[in-house]
């Protein structure tokens, strides 16, 4: 196995704390999509240990998962209710996100309680503001927590942000009325991060997603700039050296060709590991405090990089996503964002939990 994801769990517990510092009284870990790819049994269990309670996932599926791992958390299931999933969201004790009339008056028998999402701007799941009020009367629903989603808390005092602060603070008020115990969730990992300042005396359950995973939940910044740290980290194995003549062509197409004689290192990751191919003659890899630029196109299963400034052997691992190569960077040159290359990153991996120096002397 030439390619490894190791998830540094103590940068993990770092991000939780450096987001719970943020404008929220309780925090939530978002650990849907398997954690962001990054394995949301263990993501979850050292999350536990750091003192968090609360959890969202998509789908029901993945709280029956969790469920097992935790079974005393609050675990929310964001997509709702359906008439497939009413059973097993009762009887494992997942709470709802309810997102429309119908979901409310489904949910309304079985007396548990639930979440409300109110729709305040992105035209996703919600209720619209008019709704909510008539669906938590009609319906008796036992909503604990109201949910909305921010579109632009990651572009810093936006005015739309503003405008969905008021929307929400609305209905807010007005929903507490009926449900004293009521708390909102609102702020993400950007609004965590961001600060994003809401009215005095609401009680804030945040969400903290790309944040905890070390990536920037900010636009047009790097996780570190907000005090976060790199959590996955993808290494290749060095499979092969090669020394190539001026002229030499690389990789498929010969998209890079060698002005000079050159030294090149055919690395076990491709883009079937989830190495975007965009990254083809712009990326990089990283080994003994050098940044070594990606040689023509990025293969299915494996990668060229420049060895010529490095003393690089066969059997070396050399960083491809990680402290030095931040996802941030690869999403932007990939012209993405580092969610989708956290959940990208490929099965085939080898997962591996621990830091650098529990490295050391590695074989898979």
């Amino acid at each position: 196995m030439s390619g490894r994801l190791q998830i540094d769990l103590a940068a993990l517990a770092h991000n939780y704390g450096v987001l719970h510092g943020g404008n929220a009284e309780t925090l939530a870990a978002v650990v849907k999509a398997d954690a962001y790819g990054l394995g949301a049994n263990e993501i979850a269990a050292a999350l536990w240990a750091e003192g968090c309670r609360e959890f969202f996932v998509a789908q029901a599926a993945e709280g029956v998962q969790l469920r097992r791992r935790l079974p005393d958390a609050h675990i929310y299931v964001l997509e709702g209710v359906t008439t497939a999933s009413y059973a097993t969201l009762s009887a494992q004790n997942l709470r709802p996100v309810l997102n429309s009339i119908e979901q409310c008056a489904l949910w309304s028998p079985s007396g548990l309680p639930a979440s409300l999402q109110l729709d305040s701007g992105m035209a996703r799941l919600g209720l619209s503001a008019a709704e909510v009020l008539p669906a938590v009367r009609n319906h008796d629903l036992d909503v604990r927590v109201l949910l909305s989603h921010f579109a632009r808390a990651d572009e810093v005092e936006h005015d739309f942000t503003e405008l969905q602060i008021q929307r929400v603070t609305s209905v807010f008020t007005a929903l507490q009325q009926l449900r004293p115990e009521l708390r909102l969730s609102f702020s993400n990992s950007a609004a965590c991060v961001s600060r994003v300042a809401l009215p005095a005396g609401i009680e804030q359950l945040g969400r903290a997603g790309i944040g905890l995973y070390g990536g920037s939940p900010i636009a047009g910044s790097r996780a570190h700039d907000s005090g976060l740290k790199a959590v996955a980290s993808v290494f290749g194995q060095v499979l092969q050296l090669r020394n190539l003549e001026a002229g030499a062509p690389v990789g498929y197409g010969g998209t890079y060709i060698a002005s000079a004689q050159e030294r090149i290192m055919i690395v076990g990751v491709g883009y079937a590991d989830g190495v975007p191919r965009l990254l083809s003659n712009q990326g990089e890899v990283f080994f003994q405090g050098q940044r070594c630029s990606i040689r023509g196109r990025v293969s299915m299963d494996m990668l060229h990089a420049d060895a010529s400034k490095v003393d690089v052997a066969v059997g070396d691992w050399v960083e491809v996503i990680g402290e030095n190569i931040c996802v941030d960077d690869v999403a932007a040159q990939a012209q993405t964002i580092p969610y989708e290359v956290l959940t990208g990153l490929g099965k085939r991996l080898h997962r591996v939990y621990g830091t650098d120096s529990d490295m050391e002397g590695y074989s898979p």
